[in-house]
């Protein structure tokens, strides 16, 4: 039996289990010690924008425009949007991976688990803010194509804490088995290309979550695999992020997939979040942009249809046309 298939009995996307799995997200749980409540935002973004710096340093328009998002511990909010929203840009200035040197970031405050930190920092290699870690939206471009699998999660876990040889493999065995991947000898002495698209998918969350982030942020998590391998992915991702108390930002333009497994939902439309509102509560939209996204994904319904509805048929402008 092959490693994909011993990993897809993980996550099962079974209704029944995503139910039990929200009444339990529901309802309140005991702090960590010295960690903060749940009442405690772990991220506020309060008047946030970023230009990106165009040939001969000049400033472009605004990417993202006096965008406000608090997210809570525990929380789990989804960024969503078509290509050219904003979103991973404003998940990127939220992460610390905006430089100087290729953007501007303006905004009244940024802090993350009640600390204040600076728009962006001035090194010419950006680094991640502490407690803050990013799955971004490719795993074969992300991982390093030389490094084994092993080399780089242990450099992560290295990174972390001190600890001898022995423990650090100990803990990149466990870290993978935590997101399914059974085969850990094999996995960890594999080059990112030798393995399949929902295996380099797990390998990410496993070095994301070693880090022991309090705010994770998924970019595009689902893009690259077929929706049996995205509900499987997204399950873990809930599952890991509730074992570990994490709050989870999600960047995606699946509305209805990720609807299933956050907590709020905002909208972004032209760099702006024009509106937030319960992952249970699609139908109560009020937002002309969110009616169409929720529109324009296809359905069995609309599997007969010669045509499918696009954004330009409910009087939107798209982010690329614009």
């Amino acid at each position: 039996m092959s490693t994909e298939t011993t990993t897809s009995r993980v996550a099962s996307s079974h209704p029944a289990r995503r139910s039990a799995r929200r009444r339990s997200a529901a309802a309140p749980k005991a702090a960590a010690p010295g960690s903060a409540t749940s009442a405690d935002p772990v991220l506020v973004a309060d008047r946030l924008s970023v230009r990106y710096r165009l040939p001969g340093g000049h400033l472009g328009p605004a990417v993202v425009s006096d965008v406000s998002l608090t997210i809570t511990a525990g929380e789990r909010v989804a960024v969503v949007g078509e290509s050219g929203s904003g979103k991973s840009t404003l998940a990127l200035a939220v992460a610390g991976f905006l430089g100087t040197q290729q953007s501007e970031v303006t905004l009244d405050r940024l802090a993350v688990m009640g600390r204040d930190v600076p728009a962006v920092v001035g090194d010419r290699l950006p680094r991640a803010r502490d407690g803050v870690t990013m799955m971004f939206q490719d795993a074969m471009t992300s991982l390093d194509p030389v490094w084994t699998v092993g080399s780089q999660l242990r450099a992560v876990v290295g990174a972390r804490e001190e600890v001898d040889r022995r423990d650090r493999q100990e803990r990149c065995r466990h870290w993978l088995r935590r997101v399914g991947l059974a085969d850990t000898e094999r996995v960890m002495a594999a080059r990112p290309g030798e393995l399949s698209g929902g295996m380099r998918q797990r390998v990410m969350m496993a070095i994301a979550l070693a880090s022991g982030p309090r705010l994770l942020i998924a970019d595009e998590p689902t893009s690259a695999l077929d929706a049996g391998l995205a509900r499987e992915v997204m399950e873990l991702l809930l599952e890991l992020t509730e074992q570990s108390r994490a709050s989870a930002l999600v960047v995606t333009h699946d509305i209805t997939l990720v609807s299933e497994y956050v907590d709020r939902i905002a909208v972004m439309y032209r760099g702006e979040i024009v509106e937030v509102l319960s992952a249970r509560r699609l139908a109560a939209a009020q937002h002309p942009y969110t009616r169409a996204l929720l529109a324009c994904v296809p359905t069995l319904a609309s599997a007969g249809l010669d045509r499918l509805p696009t954004l330009a048929d409910f009087d939107v402008i798209s982010p690329d046309a614009a």
